[in-house]
C-alpha cells in the first residue's frame, strides 16, 4: 500500500433513506427504516472511498471484519450522516470507523477492517474454491 490515509481522516456523506435501504430479508421489508443491511453496505463502500487511493498495482482491499451496533431507526425519507474516519492504518489493514446519525443523534456505528491482498493470489485462491466445490 502506498502511505495510506493518516489516521483522523474522514469522509462524510448524508442521504436520504429510500425504501431500497429499508430493513429486509429474503426481499421482503420488515420495517419502513434504514436497515443493518444497507449500513453494513454503506460502511463498506465509505471504508473502500478511504482505501482505494492507496492501493498499489495489483493490490486489492478485501473485507476482514467488522463490527455493527444499530442503536435507533431511521424511517424512510429522513435524512442520514453517515462519517467514516480511519481508525488504524497497518502494513496490511486500514481500520475505519463509520458513524451513522440522525437529527443530531447517533443511531448506528461500525468498525470495519480491510486486509490488503496480492489481486492474482487472491483471484486464484477464489477460483481454486470454486473447482473444489464442483468436484468435491
Amino acid at each position: 500500500m502506498r502511505p495510506g490515509p493518516a489516521r483522523g481522516t474522514s469522509i462524510e456523506d448524508t442521504f436520504v433513506v429510500t425504501s431500497e435501504q429499508t430493513a429486509r430479508v429474503a426481499g421482503r421489508e420488515l420495517h419502513p427504516v434504514y436497515g443493518t443491511g444497507a449500513f453494513v453496505a454503506d460502511i463498506e463502500r465509505l471504508c473502500r472511498e478511504l482505501l482505494e487511493p492507496h492501493l498499489e498495482p495489483g493490490e486489492e482491499g478485501v473485507g476482514a471484519r467488522l463490527e455493527v451496533l444499530h442503536r435507533g431507526p431511521v424511517p424512510v425519507g429522513e435524512s442520514v450522516t453517515l462519517t467514516a474516519t480511519v481508525a488504524s492504518v497497518g502494513a496490511t489493514s486500514l481500520v475505519c470507523e463509520v458513524i451513522a446519525r440522525h437529527g443530531g443523534t447517533t443511531v448506528a456505528r461500525g468498525s470495519f477492517e480491510q486486509r490488503l491482498v496480492d489481486l492474482e493470489s487472491f483471484r486464484a485462491d477464489a477460483e481454486a474454491r470454486r473447482d473444489r466445490t464442483t468436484t468435491g
